[in-house]
């Protein structure tokens, strides 16, 4: 969920009366050439777009929550909740959406998307120790060094009870600090965390995804830990190389993950086998090249707001009852940090999200993937519209960053993908077919009082005929799998995007590439040369799935937070 980030642009540029696809979101571009008739809303009015949108979301906002009246129906036995979670981490490492004037040349802001290496765990490395200082731990070693040694641990800090202290307390959140003697005037004498000690922000927008970014810091703490004991840093250069050493093995782990089993939940099964087995090849990409280096906006700004429908209004984070997660969103040191750091009641037990070490199935499971959102995604405290002709709630903010991030059409780019890969028109079916059922579901009220803004003569046609993105590739999951994952197109967007970030931003050092799909112990000689040795190397866990790397991190006592 993005928070506080709105990632959509709120005004035409340049004062436009008229959609069109001239000019780019300064850094995401499209995932295919994108002609200026091919565009989702081209050529139309864009307050009356805006009005139509409001009108969807209205009309997905009748839907009823399923997994809270109904968890049987409403549930996703495939997907538990720590995916959401963990698909929102990745969302981090994938984009990170920033104000510039550049991309306008100074005349009006937009947006920017400053992630350099995606799917890097950029997201909590950040620089570096030396460019992002702040996540990294100073440590006795780096005292005695007076500096000159880089800090190569990341932080963790302590939670806080009942009353407020920390003292004693697990070391179960993320660093935070507190401003000593400045002239902040929110403050107001009172002494609390306003500072998140992680490299990027968004990593603690609310307590759940702090709680994951935990587990990976902690990882490489592990990592960090047994190469130093093995080949103890005498020398700054030698810390560094344990530091790239520890960042390759976590990194390789987690895009190992990635492919083998989120992507394996997620996708649909036939997208799934044509861009992953045998093997992970860059030749059944269907962009073009020399696209790649940039996230397209058909991914940030369409097929991966599914998410969004996962969040659920409710958990049983620790084994002590269901919390509403809107509390969850206050805990974040922009926006609330007298309820930072994490009290005990957010302290995650992980077998409640996933299943770990052979347990039975998690507590948690995420919601279904339909255009149905909880009442959390539609909060307006926390969701706010973007302006007074929208719609509170993020059902409405997706379609809006949509209709302004000039994206394709959903039946032109589904024809420009068969057409482009014949491989696809396999199991790409063409739009044609599924204008009627996606009509009956626009037509169909959900809730019969008709209270909520209700579709004019024309509207659902109009919708069935060039429907936004966000929605389709939910309704696209509904229809085709029951919501237990994605639908084709919504699948082929994803795996584009990642397979070509994968390709294009390689783990490699010199011509020495690592490759997610194989083991860290089939892979010996490039670890060799960056200086990880058998010893070190035996005590990396070999996984397959995240649940895999709890089962590791468990076994070895890293998710007691004592340390």
């Amino acid at each position: 969920m993005h928070g506080l980030n709105l990632s959509t642009i709120p005004e035409i540029r340049d004062g436009a009366k008229l959609l069109n696809a001239d000019g780019d979101l300064g850094g995401m571009r499209n995932l295919l050439p994108l002609p200026a008739a091919s565009m989702f809303g081209a050529g139309k009015d864009p307050q009356d777009l805006r009005n139509l949108m409001r009108k969807l979301s209205a009309r997905i906002s009748r839907e009823p929550d399923l997994s809270e009246e109904r968890p049987e129906e409403g549930t996703n036995p495939n997907l538990p909740s720590g995916y959401t979670y963990l698909l929102q981490f990745i969302a981090h490492d994938m984009v990170n959406t920033s104000v510039s004037l550049a991309v306008s040349d100074g005349r009006r802001f937009g947006f920017q998307n400053a992630r350099q290496l995606p799917l890097t765990l950029e997201t909590i490395y950040g620089g570096g120790p030396d460019v992002s200082p702040q996540a990294y731990e100073y440590s006795q070693f780096c005292a005695q060094s007076r500096g000159f040694m880089p800090r190569t641990r990341f932080r963790c800090g302590r939670t806080r009870n009942r009353a407020g202290s920390t003292a004693n307390m697990p070391f179960a959140d993320i660093g935070r600090a507190v401003p000593v003697d400045v002239r902040d005037d929110g403050l107001r004498g009172r002494c609390v965390r306003t500072e998140a000690l992680v490299a990027d922000a968004r990593n603690e927008d609310q307590a759940l995804i702090s709680q994951m970014t935990l587990l990976f810091l902690r990882m490489h703490n592990y990592i960090i830990d047994e190469l130093d004991a093995v080949l103890p840093p005498s020398t700054a250069p030698e810390a560094y190389r344990n530091f790239i050493c520890a960042r390759f093995i976590l990194a390789l782990l987690y895009r190992r993950i990635i492919v083998k089993d989120v992507l394996y939940r997620l996708l649909d099964p036939s997208v799934y086998r044509y861009y992953f087995l045998p093997n992970m090849n860059k030749d059944k990409l269907a962009s073009e090249q020399g696209v790649l280096d940039r996230i397209p906006v058909e991914f940030s700004h369409g097929a991966f707001r599914f998410g969004h429908a996962m969040v659920r209004s409710h958990y049983d984070v620790n084994g002590n009852g269901l919390i509403e997660s809107a509390r969850a969103m206050l805990i974040n040191s922009r926006r609330s940090p007298g309820f930072t750091p994490l009290s005990e009641e957010w302290v995650v037990k992980w077998d409640n999200f996933f299943q770990i070490n052979g347990g039975g199935q998690p507590k948690n499971l995420s919601r279904r993937l339909r255009p149905n959102f909880s009442s959390l995604a539609r909060n307006e405290f926390f969701f706010g519209p973007l302006s007074k002709e929208d719609a509170p709630g993020l059902p409405n903010r997706d379609l809006i960053s949509a209709m302004f991030g000039r994206i394709w059409s959903v039946p032109k780019l589904v024809d420009a993908l068969r057409a482009k890969k014949p491989e696809l028109a396999a199991f790409l079916p063409a739009y044609d077919g599924l204008v009627p059922g996606l009509t009956a579901w626009l037509e169909a009220t959900g809730r019969p009082d008709g209270l909520s803004e209700q579709f004019e003569p024309g509207d659902v046609a109009e919708i069935a005929q060039d429907p936004p993105l966000p929605f389709f590739v939910l309704y696209e999951a509904h229809e085709s799998h029951n919501g237990e994952r994605l639908g084709v197109l919504g699948s082929i967007i994803i795996a584009e995007t990642m397979v070509g970030a994968m390709v294009k931003y390689p783990l490699q050092v010199s011509k020495w590439m690592y490759d997610p799909l194989l083991h860290l112990k089939e892979q010996f000689e490039p670890f060799e040369r960056l200086g990880v040795g058998e010893p070190a190397l035996n005590n990396m866990p070999e996984v397959e799935t995240f649940e895999d790397l709890l089962t590791f991190m468990e076994l070895r006592g890293l998710l007691d937070h004592d340390q």
